[in-house]
């Protein structure tokens, strides 16, 4: 009988160890890849979905002292609104018309929210392409070919502040007006580096 009981001991023992192991189980410092969803989405127009086919990749960065970033790579994209063709681009300087804003925060600004959904730029990088876009006042314009921004834990999603123009109208979509909603799947990481 005590034969039993050790060997029951022993057998939950090492299958708790396992078990135990595999939830500790923590990433390597490098740069991932892990998949996103980005939605900029404007009702109106019969519904246009403006972030996904701008957003062509996602990665985290964790850092050796622990810090924590995701960048997203943008290209320029295109939507259909009726008949017309937009050419769609993440704009970090706008022109003054043209721009739809139903916030209070300047067009062009690029951030995310926290968690008290305070707008937070400090910190926040971006990119500029080497090729142009139209924009909306006619203008040749370098875009937003990426933008980083740090976290301080690994949520499902966040909110964010962007601006995307067009040759034809362009939209600052912020938590007060027009939403961007950045999406990821964590269960997706996959080393880059």
């Amino acid at each position: 009988m005590k034969k039993r009981v050790a060997v029951l001991i022993l057998a939950v023992a090492a299958i708790l160890s396992l078990g135990l192991s595999a939830c500790t189980t923590a990433e390597e410092p490098g740069i991932y890849s892990v998949d996103a969803r980005l939605s900029c989405f404007i009702p109106a127009m019969g519904g246009i979905e403006f972030g996904e086919p701008l957003l062509s990749s996602t990665e985290y960065t964790l850092s050796e002292n622990g810090e924590m970033y995701i960048t997203l790579r943008f290209v320029k994209s295109s939507v259909s609104i009726y008949s017309i063709t937009c050419y769609t681009f993440v704009d970090a300087a706008p022109p003054a018309t043209g721009i739809t804003n139903n916030s209070d925060i300047p067009s062009g600004t690029i951030g995310y929210y926290d968690e008290s959904g305070n707008l937070v730029t400090e910190n926040v990088t971006y990119t500029l392409s080497t090729d142009t876009a139209l924009n909306c006042v006619q203008e040749e314009v370098n875009y937003v070919d990426s933008v980083t921004f740090p976290i301080s834990e690994k949520k499902d999603s966040y909110s964010l502040t962007l601006c995307i123009n067009s040759q034809v109208m362009g939209a600052q979509f912020t938590q007060d007006g027009y939403t961007a909603s950045l999406t990821l799947d964590w269960d997706t990481l996959e080393a880059l580096k």
